[in-house]
């Protein structure tokens, strides 16, 4: 069978189909699309076959090929650790931005979704920024690689998911100080100012959620109460009372904001 003749009989939408193909294959999705005639070989059929089945039952591509790209990069991505989405690098770009600029300020990153800046004293002087619920690891790693002065500390408190990230951070080669335990526990003793980066979870516990999510992305990383407010607040109350915290920059949905005052 060709690649071509994969695609087509896939039953896949069209993307989640060359995406997986690619994948097999090694290959990126303008090569296999170049390469159109070329002929599978069986082992790597099977594999396709394999792979584009799961995906019929819904599970999500990321956790078949086991990675999903993130501001520029490959992370590697298991049920244990949610799926990074673009939404998020609009939460880095804010918090780029906020050290440069130590202003307050809120996004847009998507339908219903808003990066906040909520800082409680300057940032000048910050050189430590800690990721709360790190998860893949994919924020704290993209602010050490984007920004290799800072000192960047992630917690997490799963210990499955701590794993995901420090293979990603060595693939990557990025510096962090990786602590497990729950929101800002593991960081009481941290004795610098920093700035704190976290996309926690904010989803509303009767919200309908698509089903290759609420199905196989973890819970715990997703629902967060009634009202998906409990960690957003849990973190602002806490972040604001710590000596050394200079301000928050928190992904959550737009009419979730007030929460954070």
């Amino acid at each position: 069978m060709t690649i071509q003749e994969a695609l087509r009989s896939s039953g896949l939408d069209s993307l989640d189909a060359e995406v997986i193909l690619a994948h097999i294959l090694g290959v990126s999705r303008e090569q296999l699309i170049i390469c159109s005639q070329n002929r599978i070989d069986d082992d790597m059929l099977q594999t396709c076959t394999t792979h584009m089945q799961r995906r019929k039952r819904g599970e999500p591509v990321a956790y078949i090929i086991g990675q999903k790209e993130f501001y520029g990069r490959d992370f590697l991505v298991t049920p244990d650790v949610l799926i990074p989405r673009p939404a998020t690098e609009g939460l880095i770009d804010l918090t780029l931005h906020v050290l440069k600029t130590g202003e307050d300020d809120v996004r847009k990153t998507d339908t219903d979704i808003v990066a906040v800046a909520k800082l409680f004293s300057k940032v000048e002087h910050v050189r430590t920024v800690i990721d709360i619920g790190t998860g893949s690891g994919c924020i704290a790693i993209t602010i050490a690689l984007e920004r290799p002065d800072l000192r960047v500390i992630a917690t997490d408190i799963s210990e499955a998911a701590l794993k995901i990230a420090t293979q990603n951070a060595k693939q990557l080669n990025a510096d962090i100080d990786f602590r497990l335990g729950n929101l800002l526990e593991p960081i009481q003793n941290v004795s610098e100012p920093f700035l704190i980066v976290s996309n926690p979870p904010y989803i509303p516990s009767s919200e309908t959620l698509p089903q290759d999510v609420y199905e196989y992305e973890p819970h715990s990383a997703l629902f967060s109460g009634d009202d998906g407010v409990n960690h957003l607040q849990q973190i602002v109350k806490y972040a604001s009372k710590h000596p050394f915290c200079c301000g928050i920059c928190i992904e959550c949905k737009t009419d979730q904001c007030l929460a954070l005052a």
